[in-house]
């Protein structure tokens, strides 16, 4: 699997001990330099690479600057470059865009999911870290949204 990561989805991987786990799972992960710079010294694993865009992407990314950050931005428009399976995103509005321009989209919630799913994380543990994350670091998920995940998760 090869994805594009944006600033939040690491920080929170990083917050609940998981962004190494992603590392095991995903043959390529990418993160653009505006992410890099929202990170300031934030240590990356070896394995994830730090892509520039085209010189076309930085045109782009510089005519849609507005309701987006840079590297939401510039994460979208690097997944479209590299064509990758998923870009990893949070935010609705990002998420949208990105869905908009025809790329697949999973959030952090999502990856602990396929972490589960592929035998990383179990179940107590991966339900424990998703509550370390809405409860404790601020990752914001409805009511709704969080029962669907932990039925999901029960459910197999």
């Amino acid at each position: 699997m090869k994805v594009v990561l944006n600033t939040s989805p690491i920080i929170f991987l990083s917050k609940v001990e998981s962004l190494t786990l992603l590392t095991d799972c995903c043959a390529e992960i990418y993160v653009p330099q505006a992410v890099i710079d929202e990170l300031h010294d934030y240590s990356l694993p070896e394995k994830i690479i730090t892509r520039s865009l085209s010189p076309e992407g930085v045109a782009y990314v510089q005519g849609a600057l507005g309701r987006l950050h840079l590297g939401e931005l510039e994460a979208i428009r690097l997944a479209q470059e590299l064509s990758v399976d998923y870009v990893i995103l949070d935010d609705l509005l990002a998420r949208r865009k990105a869905q908009h321009l025809g790329i697949e989209v999973i959030g952090t919630l999502g990856i602990l999911l396929l972490l589960k799913k592929r035998g990383l994380l179990d179940v107590d543990s991966t339900w424990l870290k998703i509550i370390q994350l809405t409860s404790k670091h601020g990752l914001y998920v409805s009511t709704p949204l969080l029962q669907q995940i932990k039925g999901k998760l029960i459910g197999g």
